[in-house]
């Protein structure tokens, strides 16, 4: 797969979606997905910033996508066929990345992203909840476990609705 392979996989698809304060946007422009790219594998000139070594920001990985919160990073790497997608953030104490598997393929991701737009009918994060909230705990997690059955993957979708129960309990007096 090369960048503009990837790119095209992802233009046309549903770009963000939402959980409570929780969101993830798909890099579905072209502007906003080369942009994004920087401070990851290339500097604000262009410049490569990528490394081989464990812990750097590998020179196959590029990010497809972007926590809405916090702004962590949703990568491939171009070298895996089934192009799955994780999630990383840098921690500085050991100076690297961690990365956490998100879907064991892009299309499975991409479609959880669509699954959750639909499910959620959130244009923009919720900050504090309302009636549009959804309280039903055994709604979420049937969601939840559709969600990890797509993705091929149930730690990170768990973590992604803990994280939106907890909101809802800290949020909702």
């Amino acid at each position: 797969m090369n960048f503009t392979g990837l790119f095209e996989l992802l233009k046309g698809s549903q770009s963000e979606a939402y959980l409570g304060p929780q969101g993830i946007k798909l890099l579905t422009n072209e502007k906003d997905f080369k942009q994004a790219q920087v401070g990851f594998s290339i500097d604000k000139n262009g410049a490569n910033i990528s490394g081989n070594s464990e812990g750097t920001w590998q020179r196959t990985w590029v990010v497809v996508a972007k926590d809405t919160e916090l702004a962590d990073p949703y990568y491939v790497d171009l070298n895996d066929e089934n192009l799955t997608v994780y999630t990383a953030i840098f921690c500085e104490e050991i100076n690297q990345w961690q990365s956490t598997i998100v879907s064991s393929t892009l299309s499975g991701f991409i479609e959880c992203i669509s699954l959750l737009f639909n499910f959620t009918e959130q244009n923009q994060p919720q900050f504090i909840p309302d009636s549009s909230s959804i309280f039903d705990l055994e709604k979420l997690e049937i969601f939840g476990i559709q969600l990890a059955t797509i993705s091929e993957n149930t730690d990170f979708w768990k973590n992604f609705f803990i994280s939106y129960v907890e909101w809802l309990q800290d949020e909702h007096v």
